[in-house]
């Protein structure tokens, strides 16, 4: 396991425990190959804008991988097949990404107040994170270490609103 794989892991562990904590998911990084799928079909656009306004706007930018995550598993839940194909752009408010949280917030989960305090926690936490890792600004490695943090914010913004929706996992004996 390289050192990209091995921060992806430890900072999905953090912030799994920091949500439990905080009563946001329930020890589970819930999950589904769909919301995955979204994830690679997304990230190369949002990546594209994250990286332009990172360096001013790091928490923001974090966060937002988060609320496209909470958007993905809110739309997966609802009707799937009728979002499954939606451009990147549907998930961009009508300044692009600069309100991509309010957009998504606002029309996409009609829920402000839970999901804003969900991301002001994990896009501060996993900054704070990446901060303590000390990658030189400017270098590959910091680039990476930035991807594996959008990636992994967007997987946690997914859990947190299944775990919202009410899904879990359970053990099921296939007879």
């Amino acid at each position: 396991m390289g050192v990209e794989d091995r921060y992806r892991e430890a900072l999905r562990t953090h912030l799994l425990q920091v949500c439990t904590d905080a009563g946001l998911l329930k020890g589970t990084l819930l999950s589904s190959p769909d919301i995955d799928e979204a994830w690679v079909r997304y990230a190369p656009s949002f990546y594209g804008d994250a990286v332009r306004e990172f360096n001013a706007y790091p928490e923001f930018c974090l966060a937002c991988a988060g609320y496209l995550g909470m958007a993905v598993a809110h739309l997966w839940d609802k009707d799937w097949a009728g979002y499954m194909d939606s451009p990147y752009s549907f998930f961009q408010g009508e300044r692009g990404f600069d309100d991509m949280d309010d957009h998504i917030t606002g029309t996409i989960l009609k829920e402000t107040r839970r999901s804003v305090h969900a991301m002001q926690t994990c896009s501060g936490e996993a900054y704070h994170y990446l901060m303590r890792e000390r990658p030189e600004p400017g270098t590959a490695e910091a680039y990476r270490m930035f991807l594996a943090s959008v990636e992994v914010l967007f997987r946690i913004g997914a859990a947190i609103e299944l775990c919202r929706l009410g899904y879990k996992f359970e053990k099921v004996n296939i007879v």
